[in-house]
């Protein structure tokens, strides 16, 4: 199901001047938008006043980048907020682990699943972002939601493994799940983007979605994500949630 490599134009569109800073320290209030919710850490750039609470819009790019392509673009730095994640951050699957899971992953676009990079969880974060063409803070803020970043959270009664709580039922494979960072963050961006592009048609034959399905609802990606169906009231909760991380850019917090 891969996509292809895109151009050198697409390098451009998706250059890290196009979305928020990398830069982990903490700073001042000053690019929030007057009356924004939160003053410190600084809001996402896309944050707007929406009564006492933040909205915010984050842009989606042309994916999708050859791993080496998104690596260019990762702004590289020594900020690790989990040292814990070490080992993870530095494993990338072996030939067979990639083989076994393109053979039994029935995710659209697994064949553009790779997880060969390594570097800090945030550069890691970074590169997956890059890769499928969604903006680094947006999943900054689904991976805090998610698992704090860390690596080792373990959920739903022992199914849901590391950085993006990959659900071992419903996606392959439990173990690279669990101890690579990159492969879990570059499955969790490829998922989000086939939701995105219209790739996942089961959602308008199954009972309990809020709305009809279609291509081009970010929102819509990143609640399906959480709770299997297409705007529904857990959908939307879990979105409200990352939306108020993603302005409040909860990993620029002291002591995150």
């Amino acid at each position: 199901m891969s996509r292809g490599l895109k151009t050198l134009a697409v390098a451009l569109v998706l250059a890290p001047s196009a979305y928020a800073s990398s830069t982990p320290a903490v700073a001042g209030s000053r690019h929030c938008r007057a009356g924004c919710a939160t003053a410190r850490p600084p809001c996402h750039p896309g944050c707007v006043t929406a009564g006492r609470s933040c909205r915010v819009a984050p842009r989606v790019g042309t994916p999708a980048l050859s791993d080496a392509a998104a690596a260019r673009l990762v702004h590289r730095s020594r900020w690790e907020p989990r040292p814990d994640n070490g080992a993870a951050n530095r494993r990338v699957p072996s030939g067979a682990e990639l083989a076994y899971f393109h053979a039994h992953s029935e995710m659209p676009y697994k064949d553009q699943v790779t997880g060969a990079f390594g570097g800090s969880t945030d550069e890691i974060i970074q590169w997956a972002a890059y890769k499928h063409g969604l903006d680094p803070d947006l999943l900054r803020a689904v991976a805090a939601v998610e698992s704090w970043w860390r690596m080792s959270t373990i959920g739903n009664g022992g199914e849901s493994f590391g950085l993006f709580q990959l659900r071992s039922p419903y996606n392959c494979c439990a173990s690279l799940a669990a101890n690579d960072t990159a492969f879990n963050a570059d499955y969790y961006g490829a998922i989000i983007r086939s939701y995105y592009d219209g790739r996942q048609g089961w959602l308008n034959t199954v009972a309990g979605n809020g709305v009809r399905y279609g291509a081009g609802d970010l929102w819509g990606s990143v609640g399906a994500w959480f709770s299997g169906r297409w705007h529904d009231p857990g959908a939307e909760r879990y979105v409200g949630k990352v939306k108020r991380y993603l302005c409040e850019r909860v990993w620029r917090r002291r002591g995150f």
